[in-house]
């Protein structure tokens, strides 16, 4: 992910190579007089267009990004096409013109993993993405479970290792938060910045979970957005969960769970994330004692804190669940026959085990506020 002024840009030549691949292999030329038909005053000209979709430079008008939202008929802002993932762009650029994914990467010469070589190193199995579960700071939504996004990939330039993106939906509109995904010994943070106008950065502290990953788990902290009273500083505990979706689909779903009853939300959410769970309610009382212990007790005077015990208990049921969950996409019927209830640990009542670390993170919930609008992201009409 590079950096152009307060904007954050992602994959800008491989999504340039499947716009053309949309427009059935346009030229530079083709590419250009399709940014025309939709602004003839586009600044997406053709000298510059050639370094852009080698890579060798970056658009850096909000303009450009407004006419590109236009040529691919979105209904996306600006600012997602800007900073969005690849395989979010490619999800929903498939969705909308009913394309086939395999051909439309083959037509724009790029393999299935965007055209970038794997992750190489020892942190490439948190790569992946998770419904993520936190509690609604503003006073507007007291009481309520916010279900966000997180897509974890690897940074365009190797060297940087991994980046996070976190979405999630509110009442004023889509917001996204990203950056950098760093492994510090056993521990896991992501310190991701906003892109909604005034909104403060989000940080996310957890335990690094062992292979699979499947469920992540710490502390999310940041100010919140939504409230009367300014933007007071708040932490909170946050859960999230690995789900074989692609990122663009979940982001549809991101919401506020409307149950009052947390644990038959999470139930009812966690089945709609193609996971294999035979007991989701038992799973989702689980997750539930996890957000909200009644043992706070537990930590130093004043502190908030997740423990690491509580963590492989949980982890236990959620590494079966998502195995499973590959087993039966690899083959759907071998399992047909030995389905069977993925117990939910009574939390720290059962042993820790030797699997160490853990860890779950997100950028939060209505502490960012709003669509932001790409000119806002670069300074304009802020």
């Amino acid at each position: 992910m590079l950096s152009t002024g307060k904007q954050e840009t992602r994959d800008v030549a491989a999504k340039l190579r499947v716009t053309a691949a949309l427009l059935d292999g346009a030229t530079q030329k083709d590419l250009c007089a399709a940014f025309r038909r939709v602004n003839p005053q586009t600044e997406f000209d053709l000298a510059r267009s050639y370094k852009w979709i080698e890579g060798r430079s970056l658009p850096r008008s909000p303009h450009m990004y407004e006419d590109w939202a236009e040529v691919l008929g979105l209904d996306r802002p600006a600012a997602w096409i800007a900073a969005c993932t690849l395989d979010a762009f490619i999800e929903a650029v498939c969705a909308r013109h009913a394309k086939e994914r395999d051909a439309l990467l083959r037509r724009a010469g790029l393999n299935d993993n965007g055209g970038r070589p794997a992750v190489a190193g020892t942190n490439d199995y948190l790569c992946g993405v998770y419904a993520t579960y936190s509690h609604a700071q503003s006073p507007y939504h007291r009481g309520r479970i916010i279900r966000g996004t997180l897509a974890i990939e690897p940074a365009t330039r190797r060297a940087e290792g991994l980046v996070g993106t976190y979405s999630q939906a509110l009442a004023t509109g889509r917001a996204w938060a990203a950056g950098p995904a760093k492994v510090s010994g056993r521990a896991l943070t992501l310190d991701l910045a906003t892109y909604s106008p005034g909104a403060a950065p989000v940080a996310i502290h957890l335990i690094l979970p062992p292979p699979p990953a499947s469920l992540l788990f710490g502390l999310m902290g940041g100010f919140v957005m939504l409230d009367p009273g300014g933007q007071p500083p708040y932490a909170t505990r946050i859960l999230m969960l690995r789900t074989p979706l692609a990122a663009a689909t979940l982001d549809r779903s991101n919401r506020h769970l409307e149950e009052p009853d947390e644990t038959a939300a999470l139930a009812r959410d966690i089945t709609a994330l193609s996971l294999h769970v035979t007991d989701p309610e038992r799973l989702a009382a689980a997750l539930t004692r996890h957000l909200a212990p009644d043992d706070l007790a537990r930590g130093a005077p004043g502190s908030i804190q997740v423990f690491t015990e509580d963590y492989v208990a949980l982890t236990t049921s959620c590494d079966r669940v998502w195995l499973e969950t590959l087993a039966m996409r690899s083959d759907p019927g071998g399992l047909a026959g030995s389905r069977h209830v993925v117990a939910a640990p009574d939390d720290a009542q059962q042993p820790t085990g030797s699997g160490g670390s853990n860890g779950g993170a997100a950028p939060t919930a209505d502490h960012m506020h709003g669509r932001p609008a790409l000119r806002r992201m670069v300074g304009r009409d802020a």
